[in-house]
């Protein structure tokens, strides 16, 4: 091992290693020049590398601190070369507060490292950094991009903790093929103007997969989302992201789409989830080429959430179709196969009382008691029509009875004004209102060809 050293002390610490004797170096204060580690290190206090100095950590280095705080702070470069035979062990303390990475020159690549119980074990401040074929485990947060950090995360695995990679402030991750099991807040949370690409990773039997707060320009595609509370969150991200070709595998909720969010979600399949997509709040994306099967609700529909269903395979779910609270979504070209309930309204889609009561002058003014500043809620829907639209779709088995029936006939797989003519809201009087009715003719005379996921993700049309 060979540093060079400015206002700082290297003391040489003797540990007994059964059966031989070891050595491990221990350092605080600034490194200057080009440094090497390798073997045993211990942080007595916190390292700083400054601007024009650098470290290169070896293959097999295992590193310890002696208190929480005994950080290692760069400014200047940052290379930890570990191997999947040899990698480089943080062996801290619980509560570690990690590698602090400060507009760094050029790239920090740590590759084949292993971190266990640190509160932040990375954090990127205006600084390129890439992460290869390492693992984190229990940390409280494992890779924090704090603003405008560019990041290849690649080929990791994260277990346990809350957060796994958390950007912030216009960073620009590239998250690529990475596991995800465990976290009890988020795999991924991501919000203030970042993006990048999210793509081939698993989130696994964690709270949420990817949060996403405000637009998020990027790809989320080829992942697997499975056992979680919720799969994908979207909050407040307009047209953005894309969300394509991934699975959705028995989570509370798969997808879900939360005020005035309207992605793209196109050939993805959605299996065996309480709730396949959720939208709520003016969550309005458009859904296409999508298989839904196996679920209990494959589309939930909620506050005003008016989503475009075109081309999707729909089978096998408990319910197809939910809509409540004054949602009207646009379904056409759908084949709905072999479902226990086709559309089952909620007790607040009524455009009746929309029209004699109204509800954007109560949400204009819960805003206002919030102090809410979001702009788009001045353009909710003022204006409802009373009915739920189905028309122009493939029903299966049931077509024909379908097509024949009468144009006011209450069929079973239906649920709406027929089964529950009137409603009387707390809060209104007593006064009662009629609830909307779902239309379903004319049916078409076939199955939609085409439907469900495209074999080359295909584009929008």
């Amino acid at each position: 091992m060979s540093a060079r050293l400015l206002r700082a002390s290297v003391a040489l610490c003797l540990l007994i290693l059964m059966p031989a004797w070891a050595s491990a170096l221990c350092y605080s204060g600034t490194l200057l020049g080009h440094s090497s580690w390798q073997g045993e290190v211990e942080l007595a206090e916190t390292v700083t590398v400054p601007p024009d100095a650098s470290l290169t950590i070896a293959a097999g280095t295992r590193i310890s601190a002696r208190s929480p705080q005994a950080r290692l702070v760069v400014r200047g470069i940052l290379r930890i070369e570990g191997t999947e035979e040899r990698p480089v062990v943080f062996a801290t303390p619980e509560g570690w507060q990690g590698i602090e990475l400060m507009e760094v020159a050029g790239e920090a690549v740590i590759r084949q490292a292993r971190f266990a119980g640190a509160e932040r074990a990375i954090a990127s401040y205006g600084s390129r950094l890439r992460v290869e074929q390492s693992r984190f485990e229990n940390c409280a947060t494992a890779i924090h991009l704090v603003r405008e950090s560019p990041a290849v995360i690649r080929a990791n695995r994260f277990k346990r903790g809350n957060f796994a990679v958390v950007a912030e402030m216009k960073s620009t991750p590239e998250v690529v093929d990475n596991d995800f099991s465990g976290q009890q807040e988020a795999g991924l949370r991501a919000g203030h103007g970042s993006r990048g690409p999210i793509r081939g990773n698993r989130f696994v039997d964690g709270h949420t997969g990817v949060a996403l707060q405000q637009p998020y320009a990027g790809d989320i595609t080829g992942n697997l989302f499975a056992g979680n509370q919720v799969g994908l969150f979207c909050n407040q991200t307009r047209n953005t992201p894309k969300v394509t070709g991934n699975r959705f595998e028995n989570n509370e909720s798969g997808l879900v789409n939360y005020a005035f969010s309207f992605p793209l979600v196109a050939d993805n399949s959605f299996t065996g989830n309480k709730v396949a997509l959720r939208n709520d709040q003016y969550g309005s994306p458009l859904v296409e080429h999508n298989l839904f099967r196996g679920n209990g609700t494959a589309i939930y529909n909620y506050r005003k959430s008016n989503p475009r269903l075109r081309r999707n395979q729909v089978e096998g779910n408990q319910l197809a179709l939910f809509c409540d609270y004054s949602s009207y979504p646009e379904v056409r070209d759908n084949n709905f196969l072999k479902n226990g309930e086709g559309v089952r309204l909620g007790i607040y889609q009524s455009a009746d009382w929309e029209k004699r009561s109204g509800s954007k002058a109560l949400v204009m003014q819960q805003a206002r008691q919030r102090k809410s500043r979001n702009e788009m809620l001045a353009q909710a829907p003022t204006e409802f029509v009373d009915r739920v639209d189905v028309s122009g779709n493939w029903w299966g088995e049931a077509s024909e009875r379908l097509r024949a029936a009468e144009e006011d006939a209450n069929d079973p797989l239906f649920w709406d004004a027929h089964d529950q003519p009137t409603v009387v809201y707390e809060g209104f009087g007593d006064e009662a209102y009629r609830l909307d009715r779902v239309v379903f003719q004319p049916v078409l005379d076939g199955p939609v060809d085409g439907t469900g996921p495209r074999a080359d993700g295909g584009e929008a049309q």
